[in-house]
């Protein structure tokens, strides 16, 4: 027998499943990304190093060489329009076993510059090369970013207990994507220790697909994932935004009602139950009772 308390985070208006995109450096084929996205209505992040915009070049690594050409400072504002910037460092460069100072002045020059060009607060961070370590962390938090993403996939759904090393589901030329996809979608109960609720989060850069030459594979990926109507679409940064909101509650002694200090509702519910319950901005709410099981 146990007590299942139903005090899980769960997503808003109820929604179990949320789906979030990143896309690396800020280049030219993001456009087409772009407007498939806003084709379906998906949000995403695209993670941009403005001290290298307008930047003209090709990449290959192993593969196909194909353009990769940086957007322009005077674009930015309009092509990212409908989705989340966040911040890629000044220059791309890989930061572990650099000194504080340095580290500092890449992360911290980075968002200065964006949030200027776009009147936007800027606290999320992609890892150049997914490279980091100790002093990258503790540089991040005193520049005041609130998450980062890593290059590591999971193959999982887990929300992060650490959004400094934000470690995405998978990339989105993963073997298992549409596996995945299928097992996101499904409404069989994804086991956790922490939520019932699951977060499936791809990344990539958008000159892969010129590479692979699989953009009609990634459209057929977004028409299978969008216009669920229990999947909540959200950029990074309202994820981590939301999840912060959940772990600021604070719960009466006796379990029975909890107080929300933030400026967005919150919803929260249990791993055996549909039921949920509305924690409002600045006010309480009663909590489902608990369960033995």
């Amino acid at each position: 027998m146990s007590l299942q308390v139903n005090d899980r985070v769960i997503f808003p208006n109820g929604r179990k499943k949320a789906f979030t995109l990143s896309y690396d450096d800020g280049i030219l084929q993001d456009r087409k990304l772009i407007a498939l996205l806003d084709k379906y209505r998906v949000k995403a992040t695209f993670n941009l190093n403005p001290g290298l915009f307008g930047q003209r070049g090709t990449v290959a690594a192993g593969k196909k060489e194909v353009p990769h050409i940086k957007a322009d400072k005077d674009e930015i504002q309009q092509l990212y329009r409908n989705h989340e910037i966040a911040a890629h460092g000044q220059y791309h460069i890989c930061m572990t076993g650099m000194d504080t100072a340095k580290v500092t002045a890449e992360i911290l020059d980075s968002r200065r510059e964006l949030e200027k060009l776009t009147q936007r607060t800027v606290t999320g961070y992609a890892y150049a090369f997914g490279a980091y370590d100790d002093i990258t962390l503790q540089a991040l938090k005193a520049s005041g970013i609130r998450y980062a993403r890593t290059i590591e996939s999971t193959r999982r759904f887990d929300i992060p207990q650490n959004f400094l090393t934000w470690h995405p589901t998978c990339h989105h030329n993963d073997e298992k994507l549409f596996e995945l996809a299928d097992e996101f979608l499904s409404d069989e109960l994804y086991f956790s220790l922490h939520t019932p609720a699951k977060l499936f989060y791809v990344w990539g850069h958008s000159y892969e697909f010129d590479q692979c030459e699989n953009w009609e594979y990634m459209e057929q990926f977004l028409e299978k994932v969008s216009g669920h109507a229990d999947v909540w679409y959200a950029a990074n940064g309202e994820v981590q935004e939301y999840i912060e909101a959940y772990h600021r509650l604070v719960f009466s002694a006796d379990a029975e009602f909890v107080y929300n200090p933030s400026a967005i509702s919150v919803y929260i519910g249990g791993m055996f139950t549909d039921e949920y319950v509305e924690v409002p901005s600045g006010g309480t709410a009663k909590l489902i009772p608990p369960v033995n099981m």
